[in-house]
């Protein structure tokens, strides 16, 4: 049972705790209104019985040395009229019966003129309110005490009490369902600030580790300012994991180089095919390798900027023209050709991290020219549409490949004819990673012809 109450949310628990109270709340006023009620009753029930002792008192005279009583039954018809209650009246002198209903219990205390004393008696099975009054009369200066009650049954009151209460229930639960109404529009309220401080935290990209800058209430600051300490400390794991990356991966390249070099200086001087091969075998893994650290070094790079992307307004035409003529003399040795075309201004610009950019552009045309067959031209074309830049990069490849999508952009994912290829499976990944961090999109497919067409997608 705990274990539920532990696990309802805060929303939940103020409904619960509002509602408590309000029903709370609305039980006492439900009480303390009927109590009002019914003594407001009584009192008027009271006041009629004191008129009617009253009137009872006004009607005593003194004819002929003797106690005469005009007993005021009009008043007492009018008295049995409300509510169809019946009277009772019994009077007394000098504590012997004098007139009315013999039977009629006496109550043990009886009050003056001005302030009769009442109380509630079982007669005839009936519940009764009696009013009992004491006088004294002198005659022929001796002293006579009357004692008076006047009894009144409680149907009146009890009807009045009757409606009032079914009126006051129903009040009573309008209040009741209104106090929910606001109880529910209270926590709401209340919760509000803890359901924009999750939305801001979990609308958050996977790789998106800003501090959480959103104003929040004071209850909420110990949250928001452990949240924001458990990023940092995130963030600075992060930045070492891809420190060490980007130094293992120049402490690694460094030795390969001079590996490189050693053993083509041994190919040249080898004489033995045995040992020529074994020399071009170690030739090429060491190409392998290096290929691969530099691209761990990219890919660490595009981690950490796609952490926190650092815009600027740059020539996105300038920039493509730059990185296909840096790429012109790996294509010379290839045989290849590159064509690149715009339809755009050199003047026009973007707001990019153009590292993150120039990146993706670099894998994709790198891998181009990795697989084109030789002989041929791999066209780069950049072009606007309405509402986005499309950068195409088509070349041939020879062995005509079946394109995997679901693998095409997998970390350390080749193709099965791409063996004897020198790569490592990470610069597709690594397009997607950073075209991703910069809101684009990227698309490979094979035209007719076994020609391969990259297509870089970003919004203007």
């Amino acid at each position: 049972m705990n274990k539920k109450i532990l696990n309802l949310s805060i929303r939940n628990r103020l409904l619960i705790q509002l509602s408590s109270v309000a029903f709370a709340i609305s039980v006492c006023l439900y009480l303390i209104t009927r109590l009002v009620v019914s003594q407001a009753v009584t009192a008027t029930q009271d006041s009629l019985l004191t008129a009617s002792l009253q009137s009872v008192i006004d009607k005593i005279y003194v004819v002929e040395n003797n106690i005469s009583i005009d007993l005021p039954y009009d008043t007492f018809t009018l008295l049995g009229a409300i509510g169809e209650d019946r009277i009772f009246y019994r009077i007394d002198k000098n504590d012997i019966f004098l007139t009315g209903y013999q039977d009629l219990p006496m109550t043990v205390k009886f009050g003056d003129i001005q302030e009769p004393q009442f109380s509630n008696i079982i007669y005839k099975d009936e519940t009764f309110r009696i009013a009992a009054t004491e006088i004294v009369v002198f005659v022929m200066e001796k002293s006579y005490e009357l004692k008076i009650m006047i009894a009144q049954s409680q149907n009146f009151q009890k009807s009045v009490a009757t409606k009032i209460s079914s009126n006051l229930l129903i009040i009573t639960l309008l209040f009741f369902m209104i106090a929910i109404l606001f109880a529910f529009l209270t926590a709401n309220l209340a919760i509000k600030p803890i359901d924009i401080f999750a939305d801001d935290v979990k609308l958050r990209g996977p790789k998106n580790l800003r501090k959480v800058s959103l104003d929040v209430p004071s209850e909420l600051q110990p949250l928001a300012n452990s949240l924001n300490e458990f990023i940092s400390r995130f963030r600075s794991t992060l930045r070492q994991t891809e420190t060490f990356i980007a130094e293992a991966a120049h402490h690694i390249r460094t030795p390969l180089s001079v590996v490189k070099t050693e053993s083509e200086l041994a190919l040249r001087k080898s004489k033995t095919p045995e040992n020529r091969k074994r020399l071009r075998t170690i030739i090429k893994s060491v190409d392998q390798t290096n290929r691969s650290a530099t691209q761990l070094l990219d890919h660490a790079m595009v981690l950490y900027r796609a952490e926190r992307p650092e815009t600027m307004r740059f020539s996105i035409q300038q920039s493509v023209n730059e990185i296909v003529n840096q790429f012109k003399p790996a294509a010379d040795l290839k045989d290849l050709d590159i064509d690149f075309s715009s339809d755009l201004d050199m003047k026009e610009t973007v707001n990019l991290d153009r590292t993150l950019f120039e990146t993706s552009v670099r894998n994709l045309l790198d891998n181009a020219l990795k697989y084109a067959v030789s002989e041929t031209t791999v066209k780069v074309k950049l072009t606007k549409k309405s509402v986005s830049y499309e950068l195409t990069i088509q070349n041939k490849f020879s062995s005509g490949p079946l394109l995997d999508q679901r693998q095409l952009f997998k970390k350390f994912k080749r193709g099965e004819k791409t063996r004897e290829i020198i790569g490592s499976g990470l610069g597709l990944s690594i397009v997607q990673e950073a075209i991703n961090a910069i809101g684009g999109s990227v698309k490979i497919k094979k035209n007719k012809g076994d020609i391969i067409c990259a297509t870089f997608i970003l919004p203007c």
